[in-house]
């Protein structure tokens, strides 16, 4: 078990560096320095002063390889640089900003999870064959719904018409819920669609038949023996939709408003403030990256057989 905890987080850590390498290249390394184009602007906020101490700290003078080994060590140090817009450290405004976008994905990644296993428990014990079949075509209507045209049509319906929140109000409890719930919707599709297929391979198995001959209940044998069993296929795919909700939030917070990651990297994309967009890459990696490693450290109490490695065959 050890050694397969020390194998997952080595690649963790692996592609959270891939990805802040790739980021920096792309962000950093394009032609005419982006940096100092954006100190330069007359109409940037920054003074001349704090221009020089960002100019000297990001190390432009030096060749690209010291600058990267150099922004390396400040990350190592928890230093992810200076916005170019405000002179403020990055990691101040990301802790204003990510408390919002937290309590935002974690609401919707919990209503992901819960309608995602209602449809499919619906699915597994209705009686009503046409109900069944209603519910199956769900997960492939749920994503093919563009997120931000669901979040549009959420506020158009609940807010503007039936008046239930108020959109440009990102502190009422109802328009979190709301928000959620658009950003919910198309991240349920892939877990109900992978945990229902996998629920029925599940009730192909001889130990379901060999309930059934026992006299156990229907909705017993899918709480207690299937659905535990069809757990697997549907954690691989939490992890990888975590990482989307945390970036449907930047979509979801501009459209309804809401401080947060979203809004703030919305504002450093039209500002080309570079090194927020660079901390939000890889606070987006570190979310992927983190929710899968949980996902492996899951998987062996989940199945006692991930943590059995195959004897070497003797030739």
């Amino acid at each position: 078990m050890l050694r397969y905890l020390l194998r997952r987080s080595a690649q963790a850590l692996l592609v959270l560096w891939l990805a802040y390498t790739a980021s920096y290249v792309l962000l950093y390394q394009i032609p005419s320095d982006p940096i100092s184009v954006r100190l330069a602007d007359p109409d940037n906020p920054v003074s001349p002063e704090d221009a020089a101490r960002i100019l000297t700290y990001y190390g432009l003078d030096r060749p690209m390889w010291e600058q990267y080994i150099g922004s390396l060590q400040r990350l190592f140090q928890g230093d992810i640089g200076f916005s170019l817009i405000s002179g403020e450290r990055v990691s101040t405004l990301v802790a204003k900003a990510i408390p919002s976008t937290l309590q935002l994905t974690g609401l919707g990644l919990m209503f992901a999870i819960a309608l995602a296993l209602v449809i499919v428990s619906i699915v597994s014990l209705t009686r009503w064959e046409s109900l069944r079949r209603a519910l199956e075509l769900l997960p492939s209507l749920f994503v093919s719904v563009p997120m931000f045209w669901l979040g549009l049509l959420v506020i158009q319906v609940f807010s503007f018409r039936l008046g239930m929140f108020v959109a440009v109000d990102d502190q009422a409890s109802s328009s979190l819920i709301f928000a959620a719930l658009a950003m919910a919707l198309p991240v349920s599709a892939p877990l109900a669609a992978v945990l229902m297929s996998s629920v029925q391979a599940v009730y192909h198995e001889p130990f379901v038949d060999v309930l059934k001959t026992k006299g156990v209940g229907a909705t017993r044998i899918y709480l207690r023996h299937v659905l535990r069993n069809s757990l697997m296929p549907a954690l691989t795919v939490l992890g990888i939709t975590t990482g989307e909700l945390v970036a449907g939030a930047v979509v979801t917070e501009t459209i309804f408003s809401r401080p947060g990651l979203g809004h703030l990297t919305e504002r450093s994309v039209a500002n080309q403030d570079l090194p927020v967009i660079q901390a939000v890459v890889l606070i987006a990696a570190a979310a992927f990256v983190i929710a899968n490693w949980l996902v492996d450290v899951v998987h062996p109490l989940v199945d006692p057989r991930v943590r059995a490695t195959p004897k070497e065959s003797v030739t």
